[in-house]
């Protein structure tokens, strides 16, 4: 979102960008980007009435500051915000404002919950918004089902960067894995793949990115599994580049995913990559055994994945030097390209 933002407005168009959001960003935004915030909602743990009073008013702080801005189009992104938007923007919102709103999925939208009342008002919502994103094409045929105008428009990947400590990711012997520490990303999986089918090499450790609700049940799992001597977290990194860089492969596990960013840089480094091949997202940027390696989205077959790219170096040499193209596939350019038409579409087709 951040990047997106900053390459529009260097293209010359008046962006400002709107976040619930109390304290620093956690990527860059251009200067010329107007950066507006409204502080995080609370109330999650009031009763039901409190909660519905504080849902108010976090719609009506946003429908005020939308409409304070007076933009030509409206771009939100993830279901919850969505969802708030839509809502924000009533019908008497839009008449006086003729904003077309839209709406922007970055996950797998079957599979990601936004909350019993959010998914039915999801439903019942995005066939108001003037276009709705999804980042996979398994992702919009879901949401084809209720959603009228659809596009798919995949995230995009920085040019491939070139890092001297790169030359000792060899030397390392560490399979790194990034992202929050919560259910979805199947780390508990990653772990248990790990020490069935590496727990026996001593030579290899597994180094775990991120911050979650799951820190404390991960370090537990990786001790009943003998490796907690060989699995470390060491919390986020921010920019995540030299981490990838000192890596000698890279893993996903994630139980579901929309256009998983991580595995697109890391490819674009030359990191060998491995991924489970959920039902979205995966399979859209890895061509299997040629730019990356994909496994069915089991322990035994993670297992057997690890276990064979560790053994075999030529294949991850040649799977890391394919990956590095993803950046001319998938460049920023082409995405901005594609948001900056749909946008000038909408803006049009409101006036």
């Amino acid at each position: 979102m951040a990047g997106l933002a900053s390459r529009l407005a260097d293209r010359g168009h008046q962006v400002s960008l709107l976040t619930f959001q109390d304290g620093d960003d956690q990527y860059p935004v251009a200067d010329a980007v107007q950066r507006l915030r409204l502080p995080q909602a609370t109330g999650s743990s009031l009763p039901v009435l409190g909660r519905i009073q504080a849902l108010r008013r976090r719609w009506r702080a946003l429908g005020q500051q939308i409409v304070a801005s007076r933009p030509d189009v409206v771009l939100s992104f993830c279901d919850r915000n969505n969802v708030d938007v839509l809502i924000a923007l009533s019908e008497k919102g839009r008449q006086r404002t003729k904003v077309p709103v839209v709406v922007c999925e970055r996950s797998d939208p079957s599979q990601q919950s936004a909350g019993r009342w959010r998914q039915i008002a999801r439903r019942r919502l995005y066939p108001k918004a003037a276009t709705v994103v999804a980042l996979t094409k398994t992702a919009a045929s879901y949401l084809s089902t209720f959603s009228g105008n659809v596009v798919v428009i995949p995230s995009a990947v920085d040019s491939p960067l070139v890092l001297s400590n790169r030359d000792q990711a060899g030397q390392q012997r560490s399979i790194v894995a990034a992202g929050r520490l919560e259910p979805e990303k199947g780390f508990d999986r990653l772990i248990r793949a790990f020490a069935l089918g590496l727990g026996s090499n001593q030579d290899w450790k597994l180094i775990i990115y991120g911050q979650g609700s799951q820190m404390d049940t991960l370090r537990e799992l990786a001790k009943q599994f003998s490796v907690d001597k060989r699995v470390t977290f060491p919390g986020w990194v921010s920019p995540l580049a030299p981490a990838l860089a000192e890596a000698t492969i890279f893993c996903l596990s994630s139980r579901y995913e929309g256009f998983p960013s991580v595995v697109m840089e890391a490819m674009s480094m030359g990191v060998p990559t491995i991924s489970v091949d959920c039902e979205s997202g995966p399979r859209e940027i890895i061509t299997q055994g040629v730019d990356g390696w994909l496994v069915e989205p089991t322990e035994a077959a993670l297992a057997a994945g690890l276990k064979h790219l560790v053994a075999d170096k030529p294949l991850r040499e040649s799977l890391g030097q394919q990956g590095r193209k993803i950046a001319e596939r998938l460049g920023w350019s082409a995405m901005v390209d594609q948001y900056e038409s749909m946008l000038k579409t909408c803006s049009h087709d409101s006036a």
